[in-house]
């Protein structure tokens, strides 16, 4: 009996090591689409030491974050002329695969000619969306192309202030899009063949990605469009709800993600927009509608950065991000600002359990405690360089962020 007992005690260890570990982060925002992890308790390192950099890959250019599912960590860049799906082992770094095809695209700005949005894994596929509008669905397994479809030649998606941004958003076995063109707004794709599902009426393009939003009477798409805040039936394209929320400037984008917290929807905007809270609620005959519970100005305006929320609180940066943003906690009551950190510029956040990991656009990640009584850093390191635009991710207990250079992954549970 002690023998067969030896064999099984490292897998024990193995699965120990593994609880309270999301082993994916599969699409924008993570598993939840809410930029949250409440299964993993991240540990703190020590007094004088940093958490571990496991590995580090040279990367090409782009705002895309990485994604991870299955041990495979999947990035979007641009290297010259082309861009790329690269696939690597999330635990080494090394490469398995990648997909390449020239890009065409330039920027109007001189910003970033690179990927905006960010991929999706579901169903064996790997779902991508270019700024040019370039749709495409390659197999996780090896890299091979499975569809792609043109959304500015098929739905006239219009290259807006900075090329095409929205993440893809799989939902009912289809992979939604902000097209917001002439001919539709909102897109769905069928997941398998890339043949059109539905499409919506056009509510103006705009930077912000969909997020999905359970009912008893089936799922819904929310979506933050140029005009305001959509509603549709994930199964049909039916809208649902719509409400006007949007800037008075022209020279205006909506970018942030709506954030669901139970029944209730946060969104948020720059340019003189702000925030906004709405309520859902079903009669006997299935029947929703959202309600709006609160809009404010000067609270918690996010310019690109989608905001996280835990209990009746948000957290998220405030302010543009040339002007020198700050992150903020606000109720979720009325909008009531409980604290402002001290400045850090522009970052991206997300949260697990009662920290948020915070990191800046100087390339510093932060651990913060979630609490609205008073802003409290827990940890800091400097982890990348200038310029680290881009969301981050978290899957296994390590953690994926990249700037325009390199791609880091850190060890949460092993310390330096």
């Amino acid at each position: 009996m002690i023998e067969p007992l030896m064999k099984i005690l490292p897998l024990l260890f193995v699965c120990l090591g593994l609880q309270g570990k999301d082993l994916s982060w599969p699409n924008w925002l993570g598993p939840n689409h809410d930029g949250t992890l409440d299964s993993f308790a991240l540990p703190l390192p020590p007094e004088g030491k940093d958490y571990a950099l496991a590995w580090t890959v040279k990367v090409g250019r782009g705002w895309a974050s990485p994604v991870c599912d299955s041990g495979i960590l999947v990035l979007h860049e641009r290297d010259g002329e082309n861009e790329a799906l690269r696939a690597m082992d999330s635990s080494t770094g090394k490469e398995s695969w990648r997909f390449s095809y020239r890009s065409g695209y330039q920027d109007s700005f001189g910003m970033e000619d690179g990927p905006r949005s960010t991929p999706a894994i579901s169903g064996g596929s790997v779902i991508s969306h270019g700024p040019q509008g370039l749709v495409h669905a390659v197999s996780m397994k090896d890299g091979a192309l499975r569809w792609k479809v043109d959304l500015a030649e098929k739905f006239s998606s219009p290259k807006g202030f900075f090329g095409r941004c929205s993440s893809p958003l799989v939902v009912e076995g289809k992979a939604v899009f902000d097209v917001g063109g002439q001919n539709a707004g909102m897109v769905a794709l069928e997941l398998k063949t890339g043949k059109l599902a539905w499409s919506s009426t056009s509510y103006g393009n705009d930077y912000s990605s969909a997020v999905p939003f359970a009912t008893n009477s089936g799922s819904l798409v929310l979506s933050f469009m140029r005009e305001g805040f959509l509603a549709l039936n994930a199964k049909t394209g039916k809208k649902v709800f719509f409400e006007r929320f949007r800037s008075p400037i022209s020279a205006s984008v909506n970018a942030a993600s709506p954030v669901v917290a139970g029944n209730r929807v946060l969104l948020s905007s720059c340019y003189d927009v702000g925030a906004g809270l709405w309520d859902y609620r079903e009669n006997s005959a299935g029947e929703g509608r959202f309600d709006t519970l609160w809009k404010k100005k000067d609270a918690l305006d996010c310019h690109y950065s989608s905001p996280v929320a835990f209990g009746e609180f948000a957290y998220g940066f405030h302010g543009r991000q040339e002007r020198g943003p700050v992150l903020r906690c606000i109720s979720l009551k009325d909008g009531k600002v409980m604290w402002e950190a001290p400045a850090m510029g522009a970052g991206n956040l997300l949260r697990a359990k009662d920290k948020l990991l915070v990191l800046s656009e100087n390339g510093e990640l932060i651990v913060v405690e979630a609490s609205p009584k008073s802003f409290r850093a827990l940890h800091r390191q400097q982890i990348l360089g200038t310029g680290a635009r881009a969301h981050f991710s978290l899957a296994n207990g390590l953690l994926f962020a990249r700037d325009q250079r390199r791609l880091v992954c850190l060890s949460l549970d092993r310390f330096e």
